[in-house]
C-alpha cells in the first residue's frame, strides 16, 4: 500500500472518530437535558428543553416573537413551564411579590445579562451583595429629594419643548412628538448624570440621528445575546475616561458631576479597569430618564471640563444605547387625543389646579389630581416597561404551588403578562384610566400589580425621575396645547415585538400631532 492511501486513510479515519465523538456529545446532552437534568419533571416543549436554537429561532429569524411564543407554552402546559435547557417561566399575577422580594437577595441570570454587552456596570452585575455595593453610590442621586431639587430644570427643559410645538403650528407642519420626548428626557438624564445637557432640544432634528441609530442597536439585543461571540468579536470600543479618575486629587475636583465623584471613591482601589467601567456607567445612566437615548459620549464635549472629565472615544459602529419610557408619554398622548371624552377630564381637572397654564405647580400638587395620576398609572400599564422576561437565580430552593424549584434554576416572570391579565385588568387593550380611581375607591391597590418598574434590589433605579418627568410632562402638553393626531393610528404604539422593551409592528416613529 502507497503513502497516500495510508494518508488519507488516517485522516478518514481521525474525521468518523471526531464526527462520532461529536454525534456522541449530542446526544448525551440531549439525554441529559431531556430525562437527567433538574428541570426534566417540569412542564414545556420537549424542544425548547433540549435546545437554545429553539429561543434563538423566535427571538432572531421570527424578530423578538419569543415572548409570545412564551404565552403560548403557558396557555398549553399551565402557570410554570421551562422555556429552554435551563430556565423557568411563571405565569402567576400573585407570585410576583414573592419572587422578586428584596429578601430572597437573587443573582441576575448570566444568559440575560449579557445582551446588553455591557459587563462589569451594576445594571448588569450578576451577584446581588455586588450589585447592591455598586448601585449604592447612584441611590442618593435619584431619592425623591434629589428629583425635587431638579424639577426647575425639568421645568425649562419643558418650556424649550412647548416652544418647539408651538413653532410647528406656526409653519404648519406636524410636531413629531415622539422625537420631542426623547429629546427632553435625555437632556435631563444628561445633565443629571453627566454633569452636562446634551440639548438635543436645541437641534433642528431634535437628535433624530442618535435616535435612528440606538433603534437599529437595541434591535440587535437578541443578536448579542445568542451569537455573543460574534458581537465581542466585531466589538472594539475604545475607552479614555482614565482623566475622570485623575480629577479626584486635582483641583478641578469641584468641577466633577456629584453623582461621578461618589462612583469614583466608592470603587477607587479595588474595582479592576476602573476608567472603562466608569465610561460605561455613564452610558448606563441614560436609562434613568430617557426613552430611547441614542447617544455616544463622545457627543459630551461641550465644554473644556466636560470633556476632560470623560472623553469617550466610540467609532460609529461602537454606540451603545438604552431604552426606558417613551411608549408611556406616546401611549398617553395617542389615546387621550383618541379618546376625546377622556381628554376633556383630564383637561377640566387640570385648569382646576394649574389656572396659569405657563405657571407649572409643584410636583406634588400635581401628584395629588386624581384623574392625571390615573393616565398615567394607565399609561405605564399599557407601556410595560420591559417586554423580555425578568429572570433571576436563588442561592435556596424556591417553592411554588406543588413545585420545587432547584437552588441556582433561573426563574422569570414578564411584566407583559402582569398587565394583560384579563382577571385583574379586565379588557386590557383599552386605556381606561377610571379602572384605577374605581378600584381605589373600593379599596383595592391595582398598584401591587403594575410592575413596569420591577420589584426588590435591581427597581429601576430612575423610578422618581421617570414618573417626575411623566407627570410634569402629561400636565404641561395637555394643560398649555389643543392638540390632534396626525397620519398616527394604534398601530403606532401598539407593542408587538420584544427587544427587552416593546416595539409596535411597524418601527419606532412615534406619535405626530397638529396644533389647533
Amino acid at each position: 500500500m502507497g503513502f497516500l492511501p495510508v494518508v488519507l486513510a488516517s485522516w478518514s479515519s481521525l474525521v468518523l472518530l471526531i464526527l462520532g465523538a461529536f454525534a456522541a456529545y449530542i446526544v448525551a446532552g440531549l439525554v441529559y437535558r431531556l430525562y437527567l437534568s433538574p428541570l426534566a419533571r417540569f412542564p414545556g416543549p420537549k424542544l425548547a428543553a433540549s435546545t437554545y436554537w429553539y429561543e434563538c429561532y423566535y427571538d432572531l429569524i421570527k424578530e423578538g416573537r419569543f415572548q409570545r411564543q412564551i404565552a403560548m407554552m403557558h396557555e398549553q402546559y399551565g402557570p410554570i413551564v421551562r422555556v429552554n435547557p435551563e430556565e423557568l417561566h411563571i405565569q402567576d399575577p400573585e407570585f410576583y411579590d414573592q419572587l422578586y422580594r428584596r429578601e430572597n437577595k437573587l443573582d441576575k441570570f448570566p444568559g440575560q445579562t449579557k445582551m446588553f454587552g455591557m459587563p462589569g456596570i451594576f445594571f448588569t452585575t450578576e451577584k446581588h451583595e455586588l450589585h447592591r455595593l455598586l448601585r449604592s453610590p447612584y441611590t442618593p442621586f435619584f431619592s425623591r429629594k434629589s428629583i425635587s431639587d431638579m424639577s426647575g430644570f425639568i421645568t425649562d427643559r419643558l418650556d424649550t419643548l412647548c416652544r418647539r410645538i408651538a413653532g410647528s403650528k406656526k409653519q404648519g407642519m406636524p410636531m413629531p412628538l415622539g422625537l420631542g420626548f426623547v429629546a427632553l428626557t435625555t437632556d435631563v438624564i444628561s445633565n443629571h448624570a453627566l454633569g452636562d445637557c446634551f440639548h438635543l432640544l436645541e437641534r433642528d432634528d431634535l437628535g433624530s440621528e442618535y435616535h435612528h441609530l440606538m433603534l437599529g442597536f437595541i434591535q440587535g439585543c437578541h443578536f448579542i445575546k445568542h451569537l455573543t461571540y460574534i458581537f465581542n468579536f466585531m466589538q472594539k470600543m475604545q475607552f479614555d475616561a482614565q482623566s475622570i479618575i485623575e480629577d479626584i486629587s486635582s483641583e478641578s475636583r469641584e468641577a466633577i458631576p456629584g453623582l461621578y465623584l461618589s462612583v469614583i471613591q466608592s470603587r477607587l482601589g479595588w474595582q479592576d479597569n476602573l476608567a472603562e467601567t466608569i465610561a460605561r456607567e455613564g452610558m448606563s445612566l441614560l436609562i434613568a430618564g430617557s426613552e430611547t437615548t441614542a447617544m455616544t459620549l463622545s457627543t459630551y464635549k461641550t465644554s473644556t471640563n466636560a470633556g476632560r472629565r470623560l472623553d469617550c472615544a466610540f467609532k460609529p459602529d461602537d454606540e451603545v444605547f438604552f431604552v426606558v419610557y417613551l411608549f408611556v408619554l406616546l401611549l398617553i398622548t395617542y389615546h387621550l387625543l383618541a379618546n376625546p371624552e377622556r381628554l376633556a377630564k383630564l383637561r377640566e381637572a387640570l385648569e382646576q389646579t394649574i389656572p396659569d397654564s405657563k405657571c407649572l405647580p409643584p410636583l406634588t400638587q400635581l401628584e395629588a389630581i386624581p384623574y392625571l395620576y390615573a393616565c398615567i398609572q394607565e399609561g405605564l400599564r399599557l407601556a410595560y416597561g420591559t417586554s423580555n422576561r425578568l429572570s433571576r437565580v436563588s442561592p435556596t430552593p424556591i417553592k411554588y404551588r406543588d413545585w420545587e424549584i432547584p437552588a441556582g434554576v433561573p426563574i422569570g416572570m414578564t411584566t407583559i403578562f402582569m398587565h394583560d391579565d384579563e382577571s385583574i385588568f379586565p379588557d386590557h387593550k383599552a386605556f381606561c384610566p377610571e379602572r384605577w380611581l374605581g378600584k381605589r375607591k373600593a379599596g383595592v391597590r391595582l398598584e401591587k400589580y403594575l410592575t413596569s418598574f420591577g420589584r426588590g434590589s435591581r427597581q429601576c433605579l430612575g423610578v422618581n425621575l421617570a414618573y417626575a418627568q411623566l407627570y410634569m410632562t402629561t400636565a404641561t402638553i395637555f394643560r398649555r396645547f389643543q392638540l390632534e393626531l396626525f397620519q398616527t393610528d394604534r398601530a403606532t404604539v401598539e407593542y408587538e415585538r420584544d427587544y427587552f422593551n416593546p416595539f409596535p409592528e411597524n418601527g419606532c416613529d412615534g406619535v405626530k400631532v397638529l396644533v389647533r
